[in-house]
């Protein structure tokens, strides 16, 4: 009769005294656990993973059972969760000892500037370093040039900078297009305008590109120039340009009713037409100093302080009027000499009049007889009415 463990069910030699395989101590009738002497010795099956072996019954040969379907269901369960174990937390360190192998692409990679051709849409400063504070300009980029570069974050941490391909320098990007400027067909000389209506600003002469803006009526607006298409391309005050349709149009509003200018420097005439305007203000003055003059005062002493502040006062008046293409702001009525302000340069205004035939000095001076004439940029009170002033007197 076969025998085997009764500890783990291998097959045993009959003589075997200790299993082979786990090494349990096999029992031997008569020695180490006798049998009754009314039954016979019954060998006996362990379990295993596969198979269960009971001990035989009375009188007959061992019966063999079929396979253990809940124990063999637990153990693939068991061998499938140690597998899926390994795959969500064993794989990928067992993967590799090198630290680029666990890290993920975005920790390890960034995006390179590329370097790009842009143009700029106004004169812009070339400077040393990326901020309008503390850095020195280099020199100027001129409307229309290229330059080519990469964009960076300037040192503010907000504003953006051309830094040049050739490290000669910054621009900053608010003054630079990937698009060349349109070409201007008509100059305005940076003319100040201040809008009539509503206005919308766009990013390109065409209304179908971004609306960079919308400005209410009585916002004063720089105006650089008109285009072929009648926009009319405008300075920003945060820097770069935009555009505003219906350039013409906007043109003539910008230099007003024509107004005619015939100067005479010997007689500090400036025509009929603004002559009548200096006498009606003329009137206004001296009314203004009659009403001063017939007021009642605590002392003689203070009425002569009173009437001598006035005579040294500068009286102005605005105006929006056009002449020869310049703007005419103002006039204005001094102590011993008279001003008609312009919006434009004195550049411009001495180029046109020498237009006319007048003899313009290189300092801006006009040649008189007895009186002082000429034209200069505006200063203190006067240069809240205009760029250049036309003035005579004594």
């Amino acid at each position: 009769m076969a025998k085997y463990c009764i500890q783990c069910g291998t097959a045993l030699n009959e003589s075997a005294r200790f299993c082979g395989q786990c090494g349990a101590v096999v029992p031997v009738a008569g020695v180490d656990s006798p049998a009754p002497a009314s039954e016979p010795p019954v060998a006996t099956r362990a379990y295993t993973a596969v198979e269960q072996y009971e001990p035989a019954t009375e009188g007959g040969a061992d019966d063999k059972k079929g396979p253990n379907w809940l124990l063999i269901g637990g153990g693939a369960g068991l061998i499938v969760l140690l597998a899926l174990y390994y795959f969500l937390f064993l794989h990928d360190d067992m993967a590799g000892d090198n630290l680029e192998d666990r890290i993920q692409p975005a920790e390890v990679s960034e995006e390179v500037a590329i370097s790009k051709e842009f143009y700029a849409v106004t004169d812009a400063n070339i400077r040393d370093k990326a901020s309008t504070e503390g850095s020195t300009v280099l020199g100027k980029l001129l409307r229309g040039t290229a330059a080519t570069g990469k964009l960076i974050v300037g040192e503010d941490g907000t504003s953006n900078w051309l830094e040049l391909a050739d490290g000669k320098g910054f621009i900053a990007a608010i003054n630079l297009s990937e698009i060349q400027p349109p070409e201007i067909v008509k100059p305005l000389g940076d003319k100040s305008w201040t809008t009539d209506q509503a206005i919308e600003i766009w990013a390109q002469p065409d209304t179908a590109s971004t609306l960079v803006d919308r400005v209410a009526a009585g916002t004063p607006l720089t105006l650089f120039g008109i285009t072929a298409n009648d926009f009319i391309e405008v300075k920003l005050k945060k820097g770069g340009v935009g555009y505003i349709a219906d350039g013409a149009r906007i043109a003539e509003l910008a230099n007003g009713k024509p107004i005619a200018l015939a100067f005479n420097p010997n007689s500090c005439s400036f025509g009929p037409e603004i002559d009548a305007l200096f006498s009606k203000m003329g009137d206004r003055i001296r009314a203004n100093y009659k009403a001063l003059e017939n007021k009642e005062y605590p002392s003689e002493e203070a009425r002569a302080k009173a009437l001598v502040a006035v005579e040294g006062r500068s009286t102005f008046e605005k105006l929006q009027r056009s002449f020869e293409g310049l703007t005419v702001t103002a006039i204005a009525q001094h102590y011993e000499s008279q001003s008609v302000y312009f919006a434009d340069p004195a550049s411009r205004v001495i180029e046109v009049l020498r237009s006319k035939g007048y003899k313009v000095g290189k300092d801006g001076s006009i040649p008189s007889t007895d009186l002082y004439a000429g034209v200069g940029g505006t200063s203190g009170e006067g240069a809240r009415y205009g760029k250049t002033d036309l003035s005579c007197g004594v």
